[in-house]
């Protein structure tokens, strides 16, 4: 691992720790064993850092996605618990997004930031999509998209960061949306 990477190992590190506002320059370098000014040799600032760090962690997102694709096209819209609906490894990406997000509403390069990410991992997405089900518009599955990634979102935030399982009858609730949402899914 080289440097740029291992503070960008650092920063991940601290955010899941501490969080986007309490994590400092100085705690990254320390959990990275580095200088401050080593990081400044790498990284402007902080915002630089994050930039880096959310495209490292929408291209792992994308790689674990793009692998998964077909076992979650293949499922026919039969979730059984929530690690089917999103593998552990995306959801820990996402928690980090929604978290830088949250910056997202009071810094514009932060925003323009997570807006791209969000537009690469759509795109991906629509791709693959398309290349299971030619048939499908563009549009369309976007609004699937849209529509899934709420509930997504929202299994996240309830197991993640509330620490609430999910309730008994959310599963089958969960399945005959997903029937609604991609009538393919049940072929």
């Amino acid at each position: 691992m080289n440097r740029s990477e291992q503070i960008l190992t650092a920063a991940e590190q601290c955010m899941r720790q501490k969080g986007f506002h309490q994590t400092s320059i100085q705690n990254i370098a320390t959990q990275a064993d580095v200088s401050i000014g080593l990081i400044y040799k790498y990284y402007k600032n902080k915002e630089a850092i994050i930039e880096a760090l959310v495209t490292s962690v929408v291209q792992r997102m994308i790689a674990l996605l793009n692998a998964d694709f077909e076992r979650i096209a293949h499922m026919k819209g039969q979730y059984h618990e929530a690690e089917d609906i999103v593998p552990a490894a995306v959801e820990n990406s996402i928690i980090l997004l929604m978290e830088v997000s949250s910056e997202a509403t009071r810094n514009n390069r932060i925003q323009q930031i997570m807006f791209d990410a969000w537009h690469e991992l759509k795109n991906n997405f629509i791709a693959q999509e398309q290349a299971l089900h030619p048939e499908q518009d563009a549009n369309a599955i976007h609004t699937r998209l849209y529509v899934m990634s709420l509930i997504i979102d929202g299994v996240i935030i309830r197991r993640c960061m509330k620490q609430r399982d999910l309730a008994p009858g959310f599963m089958p609730f969960f399945n005959a949306v997903v029937h609604d949402v991609y009538p393919h899914s049940a072929a």
